[in-house]
């Protein structure tokens, strides 16, 4: 297994980062980095529409966790081959008026490591991108 993983600090309640967040129809509104499509329920499936290698892509997910203003998973991947397992995290910090948010993925399966040595390079600016671009929606108003 391979785990990447990202952290910020946003400076409003998880309540109200999870708002944005879980508000998978508005990311167009906001994310230049990556747009997850669905419906924030565990179970159901969806969509994360990126760029890679200056194309557009569409991966299949399934939605695996639904925490409100805690956490957010989801899986995608062919089984066995490589598998994603992305997730957002929220803590409060400061009496709540602070979010920490961990955000990564793990990747298991059979070539794993060859695709984590194709995609690092695409997905580490994709994932601090996103995580600012939370940041700039959450604490922009």
């Amino acid at each position: 297994m391979i785990t990447y993983e990202t952290e910020t600090m946003i400076e409003a309640s998880p309540r109200e980062v999870w708002k944005h967040l879980a508000d998978f129809e508005r990311h167009d509104d906001w994310s230049r980095h990556f747009k997850l499509r669905g419906r924030p329920e565990a179970g159901t499936a969806g969509r994360v529409e990126l760029v890679l290698f200056g194309r557009s892509a569409v991966a299949p997910v399934r939605i695996e966790k639904v925490e409100e203003a805690r956490e957010l998973r989801w899986r995608g991947g062919p089984k066995g081959l490589v598998t994603g397992n992305h997730y957002f995290i929220m803590e409060g910090r400061d009496g709540g008026h602070k979010t920490h948010v961990r955000h990564g993925e793990t990747f298991s399966g059979l070539i794993a490591p060859l695709v984590w040595a194709l995609l690092k390079g695409q997905l580490r600016p994709a994932y601090a991108g996103f995580n600012q671009d939370l940041k700039q929606r959450v604490e922009g108003g």
